[in-house]
Protein backbone atom coordinates (compact mmCIF):
# COMPACT_ATOMS: atom_id res chain seq x y z
CA UNK A 1 0.00 0.00 0.00
CA UNK A 2 1.22 3.07 -0.99
CA UNK A 3 1.55 6.05 1.98
CA UNK A 4 -0.67 9.44 1.42
CA UNK A 5 1.86 12.35 1.92
CA UNK A 6 1.70 14.28 5.07
CA UNK A 7 0.28 17.45 5.64
CA UNK A 8 2.66 20.91 4.93
CA UNK A 9 4.12 22.16 7.88
CA UNK A 10 5.02 25.72 6.19
CA UNK A 11 2.54 27.52 4.45
CA UNK A 12 3.67 28.88 1.28
CA UNK A 13 4.86 32.68 2.32
CA UNK A 14 6.35 31.44 5.23
CA UNK A 15 9.86 33.05 5.13
CA UNK A 16 11.93 30.24 6.69
CA UNK A 17 16.18 29.70 7.46
CA UNK A 18 16.76 25.78 6.78
CA UNK A 19 20.47 25.05 8.12
CA UNK A 20 21.90 22.21 7.13
CA UNK A 21 25.74 20.24 7.89
CA UNK A 22 27.20 18.96 4.56
CA UNK A 23 29.35 15.87 4.70
CA UNK A 24 32.91 16.59 2.73
CA UNK A 25 35.50 13.84 3.85
CA UNK A 26 35.94 14.29 6.79
CA UNK A 27 34.74 17.64 7.48
CA UNK A 28 31.43 19.31 7.95
CA UNK A 29 30.19 22.09 5.94
CA UNK A 30 27.53 23.98 7.68
CA UNK A 31 24.96 25.49 4.86
CA UNK A 32 22.68 27.69 5.10
CA UNK A 33 19.72 29.65 2.78
CA UNK A 34 16.81 31.92 3.75
CA UNK A 35 13.76 32.37 1.73
CA UNK A 36 9.95 32.29 1.25
CA UNK A 37 8.48 28.94 0.99
CA UNK A 38 7.18 28.11 -2.33
CA UNK A 39 5.93 24.56 -1.88
CA UNK A 40 6.54 21.53 0.00
CA UNK A 41 7.04 18.52 -1.99
CA UNK A 42 8.13 15.03 -2.36
CA UNK A 43 10.75 13.14 -5.14
CA UNK A 44 11.98 9.63 -5.07
CA UNK A 45 14.69 8.27 -3.98
CA UNK A 46 17.00 6.39 -5.85
CA UNK A 47 17.30 6.07 -9.46
CA UNK A 48 15.64 4.24 -13.25
CA UNK A 49 16.63 1.10 -11.64
CA UNK A 50 14.37 1.14 -8.33
CA UNK A 51 11.29 0.72 -11.19
CA UNK A 52 7.82 0.46 -8.68
CA UNK A 53 9.61 1.13 -5.54
CA UNK A 54 9.96 4.57 -6.30
CA UNK A 55 6.54 5.50 -5.77
CA UNK A 56 7.23 4.70 -2.15
CA UNK A 57 10.85 5.32 -1.17
CA UNK A 58 10.55 9.24 -0.74
CA UNK A 59 12.31 12.40 0.42
CA UNK A 60 11.01 15.48 2.08
CA UNK A 61 11.66 18.65 -0.47
CA UNK A 62 11.13 22.72 0.78
CA UNK A 63 11.17 24.75 -2.63
CA UNK A 64 12.06 28.29 -1.60
CA UNK A 65 12.36 31.68 -3.34
CA UNK A 66 15.08 34.01 -1.90
CA UNK A 67 15.45 37.38 -1.70
CA UNK A 68 17.42 37.46 -5.08
CA UNK A 69 14.63 35.71 -7.14
CA UNK A 70 16.68 32.46 -7.00
CA UNK A 71 14.39 29.11 -6.34
CA UNK A 72 15.81 26.92 -4.86
CA UNK A 73 14.64 23.30 -3.73
CA UNK A 74 16.23 21.90 -0.14
CA UNK A 75 16.04 17.90 0.49
CA UNK A 76 15.02 17.70 4.05
CA UNK A 77 16.05 15.00 6.33
CA UNK A 78 16.34 14.20 10.09
CA UNK A 79 19.05 16.80 10.97
CA UNK A 80 17.88 19.53 8.71
CA UNK A 81 17.28 22.59 11.03
CA UNK A 82 14.06 24.56 9.91
CA UNK A 83 13.31 28.46 11.74
CA UNK A 84 10.62 30.28 10.92
CA UNK A 85 11.42 33.85 10.67
CA UNK A 86 7.69 35.10 9.70
CA UNK A 87 4.86 33.52 9.74
CA UNK A 88 2.42 34.60 6.68
CA UNK A 89 -0.86 34.28 8.91
CA UNK A 90 0.03 37.22 10.87
CA UNK A 91 -0.25 40.53 8.95
CA UNK A 92 2.41 42.54 8.72
CA UNK A 93 2.02 45.93 10.70
CA UNK A 94 3.76 48.96 8.52
CA UNK A 95 5.97 51.35 10.14
CA UNK A 96 4.09 54.37 11.21
CA UNK A 97 5.51 57.52 9.15
CA UNK A 98 7.45 59.84 10.54
CA UNK A 99 6.12 63.00 11.96
CA UNK A 100 7.32 66.29 10.78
Amino acid sequence: MIPTPPKPKYLPGTRVRVTQYVRVGHRRWLTQVEGIVVKEGRRPVGGIEMGGKASYCQQETLQLKRTDGEITEVAVDGETQIEVMTDPTVPVQPAPAPTP
